[in-house]
């Protein structure tokens, strides 16, 4: 799909050097705004990773002027669930749009899968991102602390 001169398309194997980098600097500011003192998960994944998400899953890239700007990684269960990950945008395009029409593109694909639930996690004191995810009708279905900070799962039903 192609928005302007934004380009969201699937990612390749060519694209996990930088998909990792935009992932590390996207989640260095997530973990920064939402309280959290350690390193993430998302920011200790390797290329060899990457690239195996790459093939697994579904890996959405936002690209614009031969740049990746955004990012999420789509995981398909075995029903009709579906776990919504490493959504990831550079900093200074935040509220820009771009993590809107990423998470369009994413929502589509997942209709055009069959899925009727999608889940995700993110952290509860990140309230910008917590209200990103309700408008689009997510709404929290637990709340854990075993990562040291308070991680809500939430879920969206689709039509």
């Amino acid at each position: 799909m192609t928005h302007g001169e934004l380009l969201i398309r699937q990612a390749t194997d060519a694209d996990a050097p930088e998909l990792l980098e935009l992932i590390r600097i996207a989640m260095a500011v997530y973990a920064r705004n939402s309280g959290i003192g350690t390193l993430l998960e998302s920011q200790l994944e390797t290329l060899d990773e990457m690239i195996a998400h790459i093939h697994a899953d579904h890996v959405l890239v936002a690209e614009r002027r031969g740049h990746l700007i955004g990012t999420v990684r789509l995981v398909h269960g075995e029903d009709d669930t579906a776990y919504f990950s490493r959504f990831a945008v550079l900093p200074s395009l935040h509220l820009s749009g771009v993590g809107k029409h990423i998470y369009q593109v994413a929502e589509e694909w997942l209709r055009n899968q069959g899925v009727h639930y999608v889940r995700l996690h993110t952290a509860l004191n990140n309230q910008p991102l917590v209200a990103f995810y309700e408008s689009r009708g997510f709404r929290l279905i637990e709340t854990k602390t075993t990562r040291g900070y308070p991680r809500g799962l939430f879920q969206k039903e689709l039509n």
